[in-house]
């Protein structure tokens, strides 16, 4: 009897630290978690990424986006997130898979994105203007930003991936 007690305090725990977590991320972001779709990892596949090169993933969500570009092109990869329970939970399964993937809890807003050849960003419309604003501002001139379904409000892509994945440079 007292295991399962302990067992329900623990899970009541886990819970309201995954909720907190969440309005956190959504009070920062002001955008919810939309994960992504297999067929849209079908779309990037067919982006000429150069293996080896950097990228930044700006609030990832679950992950499955840096996997694909780990495993697909061998590049460095980078995740900055503001959830705290997501970060907790992708540093345990980050053992397990023994993944290169650096995990950072950090608002990318407050951090320098200047050294990375590629970003990815897949946001709601609602925060892209703010995201376009900082990115175009802190990248490095020949990053290559690739945006997932809503596109910059102001900046033209030079190219554009099936009818999802926006290009910027």
């Amino acid at each position: 009897m007292w295991f399962l007690v302990l067992v329900l305090i623990i899970l009541i725990i886990l819970l309201v630290f995954y909720y907190i977590s969440f309005i956190k991320a959504l009070y920062f972001t002001k955008s919810p978690y939309v994960g992504t779709f297999n067929k849209e990892l079908k779309i990037l596949k067919k982006l000429n990424i150069v293996k080896w090169k950097t990228l930044i993933d700006l609030w990832c969500g679950d992950w499955k986006v840096l996997r694909f570009f780990e495993k697909e092109f061998w590049i460095k990869w980078v995740w900055y997130d503001v959830n705290s329970f997501a970060i907790l939970w992708w540093k345990i399964l980050n053992k397990f898979l023994k993944t290169k993937i650096r995990l950072i809890q950090w608002n990318f807003f407050d951090n320098d994105i200047s050294n990375y050849d590629y970003i990815y960003i897949y946001l709601m419309p609602s925060v892209m203007k703010d995201v376009e604003k900082f990115v175009f501002k802190n990248k490095k001139t020949e990053a290559i930003v690739i945006v997932n379904s809503f596109p910059f409000p102001n900046k033209k892509p030079f190219k554009v991936i099936g009818s999802k994945i926006y290009l910027y440079r």
